[in-house]
């Protein structure tokens, strides 16, 4: 119920409603403040009111933070590239209030964040910090009459500002894998690409690999930290092990010491970086080291491999995820036939 007092000519509107703390403005008519009184009892009345008094001491970087503590449990286990972004999410509105996460200001963060970043990758941190603040409003009790990443999302779309990557096909061209190799030489980075090449792990899994990791008996390979492992049980899973694949482990593991990496640097983005000195030497343009990965992928499927055969090596759960990686021709799905 709304209450009305007049002081020194100004107008003072105030409403006490059960469920919802006392809340109370000061206008300079009585109509505005009716006005205003009006508004709030409506929104308590719908559920949409948001009294922001208690979202000022409420920052977007601790919900961020118990979103992670939340998140990271059980099945629901964090891969390494995405807890990486939704940290950085956390860094950027680390001391920002909920009242003041607002689409003007998402959007100038947006804007500015364009400039440093793909259309993809910002899509993917701003659904990152929308699920974070979806879960605040479901389970946490956030007052948010509606999420506003999720509202300015849409109007980024349209502006072009967000939206989904641009898939590579890029493969080796006939001559490129030898000169690739040959530019390679004896240093390691030559024995990173034959495995790259032949197994389809993305540059992290071939970077984590030692060499107790190859069941020599079993003629299959550990894989640790793979994206698609969430259970804090089983932090590996297993791929087979065809000839080619096991010859280039072979070669790596000559070099090895015990207990260490196959790959003898501290970081994995240290593979990239060589493999692109490596194209340069080679006189191989537009290739990226992620390319053997579709490299590998699509000769797999050239094999005569199904689809779950191949999800069995790469790791990829769902028939949308391969589809791209086929590159099927009429031709092909002919002499299959025939």
């Amino acid at each position: 119920m709304a209450s009305f007092r007049e002081r020194d000519g100004q107008h003072q509107a105030i409403v006490r409603k059960r469920g919802y703390e006392r809340v109370a403005k000061t206008f300079q008519t009585k109509a505005a403040a009716r006005s205003w009184a009006t508004q709030v009892e409506a929104a308590m009345d719908n559920g949409s009111w948001t009294d922001v008094r208690g979202l000022r001491s409420i920052t977007v970087g601790s919900i961020v933070e118990r979103y992670i503590r939340e998140m990271d449990q059980g099945d629901t286990t964090f891969g390494k590239s995405k807890l990486a972004t939704v940290r950085l999410t956390a860094r950027e509105f680390a001391n920002i209030p909920v009242s003041d996460l607002i689409p003007e200001k998402i959007l100038e963060y947006g804007r500015a964040r364009r400039a440093v970043v793909s259309a993809s990758t910002l899509n993917q941190e701003l659904t990152y910090l929308a699920q974070a603040i979806d879960m605040a409003r479901t389970l946490w009790g956030l007052q948010l009459s509606e999420n506003p990443v999720r509202t300015t999302m849409r109007v980024m779309s349209q502006l072009k500002l967000i939206g989904g990557s641009n898939k590579r096909d890029r493969r080796l061209q006939p001559g490129e894998y030898i000169r690739l190799l040959r530019a390679a030489g004896t240093h390691w980075i030559g024995d990173t690409i034959r495995i790259a090449v032949h197994s389809s792990l993305r540059q992290e899994e071939i970077h984590q690999l030692h060499a107790e990791d190859m069941d020599w008996n079993n003629n299959v390979l550990r894989i640790r930290d793979r994206e698609h492992v969430r259970s804090k049980s089983s932090s590996f899973t297993t791929i087979p092990v065809h000839r080619p694949l096991k010859l280039a482990l072979s070669r790596a593991m000559k070099y090895a010491k015990p207990g260490a990496r196959l790959v003898p640097v501290a970081r994995s983005a240290s593979i990239s970086d060589r493999f692109a000195l490596v194209t340069r030497k080679a006189g191989i343009n537009g290739l990226t080291f992620h390319d053997l990965r579709h490299e590998a992928i699509s000769r797999f499927f050239e094999k005569g491999l199904s689809i779950p055969e191949v999800a069995v090596i790469s790791g990829h759960k769902t028939w949308g995820q391969l589809k791209r990686y086929t590159q099927l021709k009429p031709t092909d799905v002919l002499r299959t036939l025939e």
